[in-house]
């Protein structure tokens, strides 16, 4: 409990698109001021564009910090499967999403330009 604003709630969002996902998430003390009234919070991408982008793509989430606390900036591209296997020697994930650098992000982030 916050103390201040107790459950303190928000209304979770897509990562990838931006629209509600029809959860409620109460941020409690975990939110150190009063939450938004829509944020995301958390990797997991709504039902529409899990089956829209992740079908075959993976989706790379730009993190700072170390590999045990990722701590994501916001930015967030999907790739083609093929291209993910290409690149990294990692396997996909189950969930379709990986962490990455910013300057591997903007690596690929370059690469991609110019082909949409």
């Amino acid at each position: 409990m916050h103390k201040e604003y107790g459950v303190n709630p928000t209304i979770s969002q897509c990562i990838l698109c931006g629209e509600e996902k029809n959860e409620i998430v109460l941020l409690g003390a975990a939110y150190k001021d009063e939450a938004p009234m829509r944020m995301v919070t958390s990797i997991e991408p709504c039902d529409k564009c899990k089956d829209k982008y992740l079908s075959d793509g993976v989706m790379l989430i730009e993190a700072e910090g170390n590999k045990d606390k990722p701590m994501p900036t916001g930015r967030v591209i999907v790739i083609k499967d093929e291209a993910y296997n290409r690149t990294f020697d990692v396997p996909i994930h189950k969930n379709k999403a990986a962490y990455v650098e910013p300057a591997v992000f903007n690596a690929i982030h370059q690469a991609m330009e110019g082909t949409v």
